[in-house]
């Protein structure tokens, strides 16, 4: 053989290993997810019984690098970057959801839900929330994969709240949701919406007074190194919406489909019942923090936001979505 020739055979040798290299690289590349909550959160522990699960399911050729604690941005950035195939996976408030996906505005809607139980009949007891959800973020390069639960909220600051009128003229953060600002607005205070990142520093320097939020999230975050106060006015209890790129979706076969599928069906059993067993202690372990909480008459909270439903069904995606809005409503 001449050297030319053995030039060339070692130049495709060399260029048909790099090759498999690329494809070994390729095949072991872990998937992702960013998540904005610390690892003892609840939704962070929902999510990585999901991770683990899935690669159990998968003898491994599925698995996922799971970044918590803000490390990828906040939620509507990670949710951005699921969009763009950046990111293949994450659990995302449905309030900064709302931002990309208007309709996701139902489950902030204030009090639509009226405790754990009727939470979990309208996102279980059928399939009409999911069906409803998954065909609308199709549209917005977004598959979603189910629903997880993060707990009741409350509004949590430098004062305590033990009528509607301890809150007026106050300034509030509120998730970046359009349906908040204006629920917390009836209430007579000041919206600032907020990105979850902020909120510490934002109570810290008293740009604001209050933040709402989840109790839990209030605890797992040490708020209480900051604020002593906590009204357990549970204006909500929140969703979280476990979603996935709809390009990264797509690359997957039916088994992997599949796996992902019964991984999250195994996270939400284990979801459901965390969240019950927190409820249980979490305002103890508040309270052991030399936290003060107070919960206000809810009925006058309820009354001066009835009319956030109609600003809400005034909207192109409030007009859609009301049927959500009865459907849930008619969960018994």
């Amino acid at each position: 053989m001449t050297i030319g020739k053995l030039i060339s055979a070692s130049i495709l040798a060399l260029a048909a290993t790099l090759a498999a290299d690329r494809v070994a690289f390729a095949q072991a590349k872990d998937l992702s997810m960013g998540n904005v909550n610390p690892p003892r959160h609840g939704t962070s522990q929902a999510s990585q019984q999901f991770v683990d699960k899935l690669t159990e399911l998968t003898g491994g050729k599925l698995k996922i690098a799971h970044h918590h604690s803000g490390a990828l941005g906040g939620e509507r950035e990670v949710a951005q970057q699921i969009q763009l195939g950046a990111v293949d996976f994450g659990p995302i408030t449905t309030a900064p959801l709302s931002t990309l996906i208007p309709e996701m505005s139902v489950f902030q809607l204030p009090y639509i839900f009226r405790d754990y139980d009727h939470l979990f009949k309208s996102l279980d007891g059928s399939d009409t929330l999911t069906k409803y959800y998954d065909a609308v973020l199709d549209k917005k390069g977004l598959k979603l994969i189910g629903f997880f639960a993060a707990g009741y909220r409350g509004i949590y600051g430098h004062g305590a709240i033990n009528k509607l009128e301890d809150v007026k003229g106050k300034k509030v953060r509120v998730q970046e949701d359009k349906i908040l600002v204006a629920t917390f607005k009836a209430l007579g205070m000041i919206s600032t919406p907020i990105a979850f990142p902020e909120v510490a520093t934002a109570l810290q320097t008293k740009v604001i007074d209050f933040a709402e939020g989840g109790v839990n999230t209030f605890y797992h975050n040490k708020f209480y190194d900051i604020v002593k106060y906590v009204a357990d006015v549970r204006h909500t209890h929140q969703a979280v919406a476990l979603i996935m790129s709809k390009a990264s979706w797509a690359k997957q076969d039916e088994a992997g489909k599949k796996a992902i599928m019964d991984a999250y069906a195994h996270a939400r059993a284990f979801n459901r019942k965390f969240i019950l067993d927190e409820d249980k202690s979490i305002q103890d372990q508040v309270r052991e923090k030399g936290v003060t909480i107070t919960k206000p008459d809810p009925a006058p909270f309820l009354k001066a936001t009835e009319s956030v439903y109609a600003e809400f069904f005034a909207t192109a995606a409030g007009k859609d979505a009301k049927k959500m809005v009865d459907y849930i409503q008619g969960v018994k």
